[in-house]
């Protein structure tokens, strides 16, 4: 295996100034830099056409970028995009972009390889895990959407919410939210930046003390051990015991209030009862509940309840006063939707 390159989206501003300055360069060169990147877009030291040509020579011998290129890119019939990436050691993921209005779109990153938790209704795991992705992996595949999109239409928010559990790869997926928020980089506001986890309580305990208001999703789906344990495998390390602790601290210790993941599968977790355990799980904590009806992926087991026993679901939430909101599923026909991202094999 060669040994992993420098890409300029692993940089932090920083970094690029000691990089320019052990080539004879200002500091100040370092912004206008990173802006080609993160700002215009462009794919190629040679698209910066404001630097010399030494320069851009100097650059594209000590780093390169992109660290992604694409080998498939789908549409969906709703406008969702999934691209499936080649990575630099050969490795491959998928990532999506998806419309939440007209002109602006979501996009939901992957933080690794393949995903260790093993969720038996999700794809990203099917296949093991594999590794971390660095910063740059993380990055580019928003640039990589970044620069599909027209001139009049935007990235206002930015989910990790692909492959793998972005809380367990903590300081690559900081570090690229740093990058994404950053004036100097993508320059998206915090509180537009979702990290969702399966429940690893180290990573939210530290997440709670972190300067960037970053939002914070957690996939719950069930709300007694027993049940959580067969759907979130993570459940049997950091139960419901653990896990909502955690969650009330953070919510506590950063004044964000917290979204709760729950899909719902037919027959398993969607009873008027589950409802009311849900809700009485959550009952003093300042959160909101995301719904979403389970999406197909490779087990005939993990089905949608009918349309009727979502909107019972929901209700039911409602009546005992949780904040609810009922997502709809986007790119299914491509299987870009939730639960049904994975790695290439």
């Amino acid at each position: 295996m060669p040994n992993r390159p420098t890409f300029l989206t692993d940089l932090s501003l920083k970094q690029v100034e000691d990089l320019l300055a052990s080539f004879g360069e200002p500091a100040w060169r370092a912004k206008p830099l990173l802006a080609w990147a993160y700002k215009k877009r462009v794919a190629s030291f040679d698209a910066m056409t404001d630097l010399s040509k030494t320069l851009r020579e100097k650059l594209s011998a000590a780093i390169t970028f992109p660290s992604v290129t694409e080998l498939e890119v789908q549409e969906s019939r709703d406008g969702t995009r999934k691209a499936l990436l080649k990575l630099w050691d050969g490795r491959s993921i998928e990532t999506a972009l998806i419309p939440s209005s007209k002109w602006q779109f979501t996009v939901c990153v992957s933080s690794q390889v393949g995903c260790a938790i093993g969720c038996p209704f999700c794809a990203s795991g099917r296949y093991g895990y594999e590794r971390n992705l660095s910063v740059s992996e993380i990055c580019d595949q928003v640039l990589y959407f970044a620069r599909l999109l027209g001139t009049d239409e935007t990235i206002s928010n930015i989910v990790f919410m692909g492959i793998g559990e972005p809380l367990t790869n903590y300081l690559d997926v900081l570090s690229a939210a740093e990058h994404l928020n950053a004036p100097w980089g993508f320059g998206l506001g915090a509180r537009n930046i979702t990290i969702s986890t399966a429940g690893y309580v180290p990573g939210i305990e530290k997440l709670s003390h972190e300067r960037l208001q970053l939002g914070l999703a957690v996939s719950l789906h069930a709300a007694d051990n027993a049940l959580r344990n067969k759907l979130v495998p993570l459940n049997r390390k950091y139960s419901i015991d653990k896990l909502i602790p955690a969650c009330s601290s953070y919510v506590e210790a950063s004044g964000r209030r917290i979204t709760f993941e729950y899909a719902l599968f037919a027959g398993i977790n969607d009873s008027l009862e589950q409802a009311r355990q849900l809700a009485h799980l959550l009952r003093d904590m300042n959160c909101h509940v995301n719904l979403i009806a389970a999406n197909s992926t490779h087990e005939s087991e993990w089905q949608a309840p009918a349309p009727e026993v979502v909107e019972a679901f929901e209700s039911e939430l409602k009546r005992m006063n949780i904040t609810v909101t009922l997502r709809r599923n986007f790119g299914r026909d491509i299987k870009a939707a939730c639960g049904q991202l994975r790695k290439s094999c």
